[in-house]
């Protein structure tokens, strides 16, 4: 019989043929692995993405909003003077 071994270090370990065909089954699932791992980060990235879109969509929103107010605020004040100069 052909033993294979492992060897890490001092430390020497016995492989059978089914942990040996164990290994190589589970090699040949790497690349499916990888591919679903890939298509995961992309679309979690996607998502991050619109999320960040949205809070900056937003922020000029509320920006904007502000600016209109502030403008409401000196249109008011130059028609309290202009009502208080002119009656």
């Amino acid at each position: 019989m052909n033993e294979h071994y492992y060897w890490w270090s001092w430390w020497v370990k016995r492989l059978s043929r089914a942990e040996i065909r164990k290994m190589k089954e589970n090699m040949q699932k790497t690349p499916l692995i990888q591919e679903k791992s890939n298509n995961y980060h992309r679309i979690e990235e996607e998502k991050a993405e619109e999320l960040l879109s949205d809070i900056i969509q937003e922020a000029h929103s509320s920006k904007e909003i502000e600016e209109q107010k502030e403008l409401k605020k000196k249109i008011w004040f130059f028609e309290r003077i202009k009502n208080y100069l002119f009656r």
